[in-house]
């Protein structure tokens, strides 16, 4: 169980001394400052904390100095020598590793309380991290997770939202579960968090590498600085720490030569520590035999795409890692069904299978594709949210993206609901309407959004989720197919 004396908010009492969590640092104006909270951003400051002059995407911290100290920061830590209006100051090399450090330390290092496992890479981090969570507590375990889907700890039966970008939200969180209980944190891990070295001062038992495309270069400029930002999450393996990665993507392959340390690698195509091959697999779902250290055990899943079955298989290592079973790995598996928004059916009896999927980049988007295009006898049909759409691409590259694969190809306005929809909103209700009305038995439709209200959240399916939430056009598919499709046996479950 954690243990740490606090005065609120998951602070020490007694402070951190900055001499010795930060020891590349040197002072001006005094030997150590103790820090009882610090922020990142001036305008989060309050009276006592210590200012961390970061360079992020907003600015130069920097130049925030005089703001924080009269927002009543007690000292400031900066990459340079900088005026700082009397109050001390902390020179250091990496004011974003600092910063980071200095959250976990202030939190009181919840993560040396539990056995993390680190998810990070392109695509296939959610879906991972709450398949091995599943894997996990399917062993008896007391499993938090943090993800881009919601925070879980012991104690909670449903996620919460949170920004865990920011490291010291990140660092409460994983108090949170230490307090609650917790043996194991799962936690998903973006490139945005690996920029901002988020897992600075964390020591993980494993890390898990997904895959390693060209994207988010918007955030990070280049691929190589994508690829360098992304090796980083081998920096927080210990010196016994795992690396479990995906062996059929060549540039993990590369970065696995990197670690030291003991590895696992998972592959669909080539030879691995764990491995699967297919025995049924249609729309409906698949069955496969999960191979690993001599042992072969089934696992059926409702997902039909290969993604799926690769995500399956780094979360059986993650749990083999963790000593757990190969039958029981792949019982875990089975009970968490599906993550919402993660290629997510909606069954109200039509002919035509219809998912929805919240696609992240895409290259998330083409490996869904790719899978449904093998899958499909009939026609592949794809609708996206506007915004979700631009996301990825503008829209005349996002429609010649899926080209590649589908038969027809459909970008909706967020305001297709709205009362007062203007003329664009409703030429594509009535292009929808057309294409869900003509979507037969063979088709595949995927719709590229939020999920439907009713969705619910992993940890309790039978919870409605928030309709505020909900993706527009999911819910609307939802209500069209519920309209031209009525069930005498009430509601069916999605």
């Amino acid at each position: 169980m954690f243990d740490a004396t606090e005065t609120g908010g998951g602070v020490h009492a007694a402070g951190v001394s900055l001499a010795e969590v930060l020891p590349k640092a040197r002072f001006v104006g005094c030997d150590d400052i103790v820090a009882v909270r610090c922020a990142g951003a001036a305008d989060r400051c309050r009276p006592g904390d210590v200012f961390v002059a970061r360079l992020t995407g907003d600015g130069d911290g920097h130049e925030d100095i005089d703001q924080a100290v009269a927002r009543g920061a007690v000292a400031v830590v900066a990459e340079r020598m900088v005026p700082t209006h009397g109050v001390p100051l902390c020179i250091v090399p990496d004011t974003a590793w600092a910063f980071a450090r200095l959250a976990h330390a202030c939190a009181g290092d919840p993560a040396r309380a539990l056995k993390v496992v680190a998810v990070a890479g392109t695509s296939g981090k959610t879906t991972t991290a709450w398949l091995a969570a599943s894997v996990l507590a399917e062993a008896g375990l007391r499993v938090g997770v943090l993800s881009g889907l919601g925070c879980l700890d012991a104690e909670s039966t449903v996620p919460e939202p949170a920004d865990l970008d920011r490291p010291e939200v990140l660092a409460a969180w994983l108090r949170r579960l230490a307090v609650s209980g917790c043996t194991h944190a799962v936690v998903e891990v973006s490139s945005r968090m690996l920029a901002d070295r988020a897992l600075a001062g964390i020591t993980c038992g494993t890390v898990v590498a997904t895959s390693l495309a060209t994207a988010h270069l918007e955030a990070h400029g280049t691929r190589a600085a994508y690829e360098e930002i992304t090796g980083r999450m081998l920096d927080s393996l210990g010196p016994d720490g795992c690396l479990v990665f995906n062996a059929d993507d060549a540039r993990l392959r590369r970065l696995a030569r990197r670690h030291a340390g003991p590895s696992m690698a998972v592959a669909l195509r080539r030879s691995a520590d764990v491995t699967a091959v297919p025995v049924e697999r249609s729309l409906h779902g698949q069955t496969v035999l999960v191979m690993a250290a001599g042992h072969t055990a089934a696992v059926t899943v409702v997902a039909p795409t290969a993604s799926f079955v690769r995500d399956s298989l780094l979360a059986a290592a993650i749990g083999l890692r963790n000593r757990v079973p190969l039958e029981r790995v792949c019982r875990g598996i089975e009970a968490a069904g599906g993550v919402p928004g993660r290629l997510e059916r909606i069954d109200r009896g039509q002919d035509a299978a219809v998912f929805v999927d919240h696609a992240p980049t895409g290259h998330a988007l083409a490996a869904t594709l790719s899978s449904l295009r093998r899958l499909t006898p009939g026609r592949l049909l794809l609708v996206a949210e506007e915004p979700v759409a631009a996301a990825i691409d503008p829209a005349a590259r996002f429609a010649l993206r899926a080209a590649r694969w589908c038969d027809e190809t459909l970008v909706v306005p967020t305001t297709v609901l709205d009362d007062h929809a203007d003329g664009v909103a409703v030429a594509a209700y009535a292009r929808l309407d057309r294409l869900l009305s003509h979507a037969g038995v063979g088709d595949c439709v995927l719709v590229l959004g939020r999920p439907p209200a009713g969705g619910g959240m992993p940890g309790d399916p039978d919870d409605p989720g928030d309709p505020a939430a909900a993706g527009v056009l999911a819910t609307l598919v939802d209500g069209w197919l519920q309209v031209a499709h009525p069930s005498t046996w009430g509601r069916r479950a999605a």
